[in-house]
């Protein structure tokens, strides 16, 4: 009788073929066979007699997959058809939870057919086994014999209502699959009838017939590549012969019993080799990724190893984006990407990536059977979770008509998927470590730029140090030496007191050029702690009488005033300053004969809003004039045109800067622009609007 396993969800049940000797039971079992276990990891296991090597009886393990819930395990008898095998035939009959009667459709084996039917009945009353409550399917064989009987004739044979027997020519596999499918349905739908309560609980509700065909749609759409040629004994599977026909009743259940552990035995062996064949690629797999860093080489791998270990048609990795919808980023067999872009089936995808575990479509048709044309010749899909909070899984499918993933296929790919999330996250902290690197390499260049600027800045700081040292020094030493020789000559000098007061005059210049150079260095030195200096309207006229005076050059420029010009906000002193450095520095280079010129103008200048009225200050001289690399380095600190030694100007090279320095306060500038004909001019540019103290603030900040 059936036995039921609630732990591990298992249905243990017991299908005999029954019928008259030579009538097609066994073919029957051999075309199961054929069909359904075309590799052989199942065997079939027969028992026959010594003496005419009549089948004794045969048995085969089948796996009828998963109905209802419980995975159900079947085991498929036959039994000797000659009547001296009859104690033989009730030992195998007996616990059985379906019968299949196989008939000769031969109407000259009426009488065979008829006395094997009142055996069975006989032998199952003698087995305990109630005909009216135990189904009993009967099959039609040999409707192909020339002459067959009638089904109706052979109906009245066993007393049948019309329709329920089944016509088959089992030696070309034609209604054997579907007789197996019938008989399994009886058989199943009186299993759950008479089951516990509690167990009829467990079972979850649904169609069985529409179950049943789901199961063997498979082994139904293979049936025509099989036919009559490829029925042949099971290769490598000698039957146990018995040495006599004259056997007892116990020997015979012994027999079955020892049939039914081999059978046993040989699944399980089946199972074990094929997970040792999973575990050995696995293996390879991860001997071949661990020293890998690449994500590809490491996908790649794990999609090829499931891809070989199961026979699988195709495998990819997919994700799931923030949209919802299915993206592949690998695959190896068969390309997925039209599963992942069709809508029907990326909307059963999406679904299996949302879960929390595996999951399994057995069967595309009957899932998205509006995408027959992608998935044609597709059969099964298996979504296996690898990192679940990425929503990201391996995708496998499995090819028609009749591939499907057991639960050692499932638990396979979890471990490969559990792997394959090691081997990822190996791959991202590598990738992690790598553009931290990069980015340390990026610091360390960075920061070696910045102490290679600081060090060019400590260079011309250095330089300008030295060159303030050699203008001050000589700067210094010219008006020391004469005020000490002249202070000399006095001390010791007796003579004309006009001698006397022309050295005292030249003490008195010398000291007063010595005092102008400290000065200058005490202006510059004053630049910043000026900051806060107040803004007036001032006269550009009252700037460029001052600028004159302070430079000395009364009389010696010419000055253009454009009379339009109005009082602007200024520091008088300061521009006046600035202003003067750019006459004196005019009145060094410009020739004895060429007066230098100081134009007062009207400009714009340029600003991020806009251009802004100002007032322009141009010096004008024709000196020998600078090049062009060296207009801006004039403007540094303790810089000069000519050699430092030989033909310098006087001063220590500050006026420039100085001017550029409080131009800049003022919001203006300084620039130099040569002149045409010969010589430079230099041009200071104020801001004449009203709103300046923010410009001036904004330009001392900077």
């Amino acid at each position: 009788m059936a036995q039921w396993n609630l732990t591990d969800r298992m249905l243990y049940a017991k299908l005999v073929y029954y019928g008259p000797a030579l009538g097609g039971k066994t073919t029957n079992l051999r075309v199961l066979h054929n069909v359904t276990d075309p590799n052989e990891r199942e065997r079939l296991v027969s028992v026959n007699t010594a003496d005419d090597r009549t089948l004794f009886f045969d048995l085969l393990p089948f796996d009828l997959g998963s109905v209802l819930g419980y995975k159900v395990a079947l085991k498929l008898y036959t039994v000797p058809g000659q009547v001296r095998y009859d104690a033989t035939r009730r030992v195998v009959l007996a616990g059985a939870d379906a019968v299949v009667f196989v008939a000769d459709s031969d109407p000259a084996r009426e009488r065979d057919n008829r006395q094997a039917w009142d055996n069975l009945l006989q032998s199952m009353h003698a087995t305990r086994l109630d005909p009216a409550a135990v189904p009993i399917q009967v099959q039609f064989n040999k409707r192909d014999l020339p002459g067959a009987a009638s089904e109706e004739a052979m109906e009245a044979w066993f007393g049948l209502s019309p329709g329920l027997g089944v016509p088959a020519v089992a030696c070309e596999g034609n209604g054997v699959l579907e007789t197996f499918l019938a008989a399994s349905r009886l058989m199943l739908e009186r299993i759950v009838a008479i089951a516990e309560p509690q167990t009829r609980r467990t079972l979850h509700a649904g169609d069985l017939a529409a179950q049943l065909h789901a199961s063997f749609a498979p082994y139904l759409a293979r049936r025509p590549e099989t036919g009559g040629a490829g029925i042949a004994p099971q290769s490598g599977s000698a039957p146990i012969v018995l040495e006599s026909s004259d056997l007892l009743e116990n020997a015979v259940a012994s027999s079955v019993a020892l049939g039914a552990q081999l059978a046993d035995e040989h699944g399980r062996a089946s199972r074990l080799t094929r997970e040792a064949e999973s575990l050995r690629r696995l293996s390879d797999t991860l001997r071949s990724t661990g020293a890998s860093f690449e994500r590809d080489a490491v996908l790649d791998a794990a999609l090829t190893a499931a891809v070989a270990t199961l026979g699988a048609a195709g495998a990819g990795f997919c994700t799931l984006d923030a949209g919802g919808h299915v993206r592949l980023e690998r695959s190896a067999g068969r390309d997925l990407a039209p599963l992942a872009q069709d809508g029907g089936v990326a909307s059963l995808l999406a679904r299996m990536l949302m879960g929390p575990g595996p999951s399994v479509a057995d069967d595309l048709d009957l899932e998205v059977p509006e995408a027959a044309g992608i998935t044609s010749g597709l059969r099964a899909l298996a979504v296996i979770p690898v990192e679940p909070e990425e929503h990201a899984s391996l995708v496998v499918a499995m090819s028609g008509p009749d591939g499907a993933f057991a639960d050692v296929d499932v638990r396979f790919l979890a471990t490969l998927a559990g792997h394959l999330a090691v081997g990822l996250e190996k791959v991202r902290t590598y990738e992690e470590l790598r553009a931290h690197r990069d980015r340390l390499e990026e610091v360390v260049s960075a920061r070696t730029r910045s102490l290679r600027k600081a060090y060019d800045e400590l260079k011309s700081v250095d330089a300008m140090k030295d060159r303030f040292l050699a203008n001050v020094s000589h700067e210094m030493r010219s008006p020391l030496t004469v005020i000490i020789s002249a202070a000399t000559f006095l001390r010791d000098y007796e003579g004309d007191p006009s001698e006397r007061a022309e050295m005292a005059a030249g003490i008195l210049k010398a000291s007063q050029s010595l005092d102008g150079l400290v000065d200058g260095l005490l202006r510059v030195a004053r630049l910043d702690a000026d900051d806060e200096a107040e803004l007036e309207e001032v006269a550009p006229a009252d700037i460029v009488a001052d600028a004159l005076s302070a430079a000395g050059a009364v009389g010696h420029a010419r000055v253009l005033l454009d009379p339009r010009l109005a009082p602007f906000p200024a520091v008088p002193a300061r521009l006046a300053r600035a202003l003067a450095n750019l006459l004196d520095n005019a009145q060094k280079f410009a020739p004895a004969a060429e007066p230098v010129e100081l134009h007062v103008s009207p400009c714009l200048l340029g600003r991020p809003g806009g251009a802004v009225a100002g007032v322009a200050f141009a010096v004008l001289d024709r000196g020998p004039g600078l090049a062009e690399e060296d207009a801006e380095r004039v403007f540094a600190p303790f810089e000069q045109g000519g050699d430092p030694l030989t033909g310098k100007p006087a001063g220590v090279g500050l006026g420039l800067y100085e001017a550029r320095a409080i131009a800049r306060r003022h919001g203006g500038t300084v620039i130099h622009l040569p002149r045409p004909g010969g010589g430079s001019e230099f041009r200071i540019s104020i801001p004449a609007e009203a709103a300046v103290p923010p410009i001036v603030k904004e330009a001392r900040r900077a």
